[in-house]
């Protein structure tokens, strides 16, 4: 039997993607009850972290009320769907907060995050170096947009990146399965909830 894998905790950062009280308690009840698990899964990584004394690190993507900060380019995918390639929440407002289950505490980081990436213009990548930190814990939304970006990012900056299925989601559910399934195998290791805790324990 394969032994169980391992992690540097010493090493290890949680970054928690987008996850924003827009997406994860929406005002929908019916589209609340479908996130409600992925709420509940981000309950138990960030729990298992802050046990483990792994630095919890949380983007939220925010735009200026006015949009100044916002610039849409042209993409086939806007064409065809009439979604912006950006849908931040604004900047300030209830939407961009977290919810209470899984809201930061003082020794959290948060950082306010305006393009797909975790780490562009945000500072993240510069807290993890000071923290010594070179594997990250990765989830969020949309699966295949702002996670998918930042794990290839990641990459790019010689982090090796977890990325949690259950914490993950997207209103695209073959974009979602492909960017778990194929997509980010190529940079990251793609685990479920269970082993991802099991690592956090040591």
């Amino acid at each position: 039997m394969a032994l169980p894998e391992r992690i540097d905790r010493q090493r290890t950062a949680l970054i928690a993607y987008d996850v924003c009280r827009r997406a994860l308690t929406p005002v929908d009840p019916a589209h609340r009850a479908t996130m409600r698990p992925v709420l509940e899964a981000w309950i138990r990584v960030i729990a298992s972290a802050r046990a483990a004394g792994v630095p919890v690190i949380y983007t939220t993507p925010v735009s200026r009320a006015d949009g100044a900060d916002v610039v849409m380019l042209p993409t086939d995918l806007a064409a065809e769907t009439g979604v912006p390639p950006l849908t931040n929440a604004i900047e300030g407002t209830e939407g961009a907060g977290f919810p209470d289950e899984i809201a930061p505490r003082t020794e959290d980081y948060v950082f306010l995050k305006r393009r797909p990436s975790a780490f562009y213009g945000t500072g993240v990548v510069e807290l993890l170096r000071m923290l010594r930190r070179d594997t990250i814990i990765i989830g969020g939304g949309a699966t295949n947009r702002g996670v998918e970006t930042s794990v290839r990012e990641a990459f790019n900056y010689d982090l090796s990146a977890i990325v949690v299925r259950e914490c993950c989601w997207s209103s695209d559910a073959a974009a979602h399965a492909y960017s778990l399934d194929k997509a980010m195998k190529m940079y990251a290791r793609i685990r479920h909830l269970d082993e991802v805790a099991t690592m956090l324990q040591g």
